[in-house]
């Protein structure tokens, strides 16, 4: 069970409309919930009189009004101004608003060009990958002479791609990251790409033919999957298979009912990262 939420204040008669959104909220709960679903668009349109009005006479949240009445005369940012509203309602546990809050900070201090990545990264974590190579893609196009910049949008629209399952395109982007920055992190995910690629044989010839460098990268990249194969196996995902193998050996029917239960499960996350939005990938 989910931890109890309790709300604050009272459910609004007239919305607030959250604009670069494109919906209205009626309650404060609300209005935490498009903070951290969409941190990456609350900039200083959002720190505004309207808000704060609002909180304090639709919603009855008089303190909080006045609070934040008071950051607007002091000229706060966007940080402080929605920091308060997340730790006054406590929608979300401590830890969850520092990093809500640490971002916007960030962002405050950040370049256009890393302001505009960090949308794309947002969108990638939250399994919206389409749109986040969109945003990659265009975001290019600006870097010009920035090959810093560059090498990071390439390495993670590399990422984006093996979430895909398209590892020669992974590959590829990761090599292009690799060239541009000389970055090890690079270089081992482009071999973990091209094993995933490639067949056993073929895999092993090309670290063989390759420099030195693949080599002792590849030595690293077998440490990490060795990790990886422990942590599975101590995973309840691991246990569910074993268990759809024990029941294989003594009833055909359950398992191949267990075995259509667990497809589904994948084709519904599937679906929802697919279609739930309309148009992109969602989480």
């Amino acid at each position: 069970m989910g931890r109890v939420i309790l709300c604050t204040g009272k459910t609004a008669n007239i919305p607030y409309l959250m604009k670069k959104l494109g919906f209205s909220i009626y309650s404060v709960e609300e209005l935490c919930y498009c903070i951290r679903e969409h941190t990456f668009l609350m900039d200083e349109e959002v720190v505004c009189r309207e808000l704060a009005e609002w909180l304090k006479e639709e919603c009855g949240l008089a303190e909080l009004g006045a609070a934040l009445l008071g950051l607007l005369r002091k000229r706060a940012g966007t940080a402080d101004f929605l920091t308060v509203i997340l730790e006054y309602t406590a929608y979300y546990p401590a830890n969850e608003i520092r990093k809500i809050s640490r971002f916007l900070k960030a962002d405050n201090r950040r370049g256009e060009i890393e302001k505009k990545k960090q949308i794309g990264d947002y969108l990638a974590f939250h399994g919206k990958y389409e749109l986040a190579m969109e945003q990659y893609r265009s975001l290019l196009a600006e870097c010009g002479d920035d090959t810093a910049a560059a090498a990071g949008i390439w390495h993670n629209m590399a990422c984006v791609s093996s979430r895909l399952f398209l590892f020669e395109q992974a590959a590829e982007l990761f090599f292009k990251a690799y060239a541009l920055s000389g970055e090890q992190e690079s270089l081992i995910q482009f071999l973990a790409a091209k094993r995933l690629a490639l067949d056993e044989k073929d895999y092993v010839d090309f670290i063989a033919e390759g420099p030195q460098t693949y080599y002792e990268a590849s030595m690293e990249l077998e440490k990490r999957l060795e990790g990886s194969a422990r942590q599975w196996q101590g995973s309840a995902q691991a246990a569910v298979l074993d268990g759809i193998h024990m029941e294989k050996t003594q009833n055909k029917d359950e398992c191949q009912r267990m075995l259509e239960d667990a497809a589904q499960q994948v084709r519904e996350k599937y679906r929802r990262m697919m279609y739930a939005d309309g148009r992109g990938l969602d989480e």
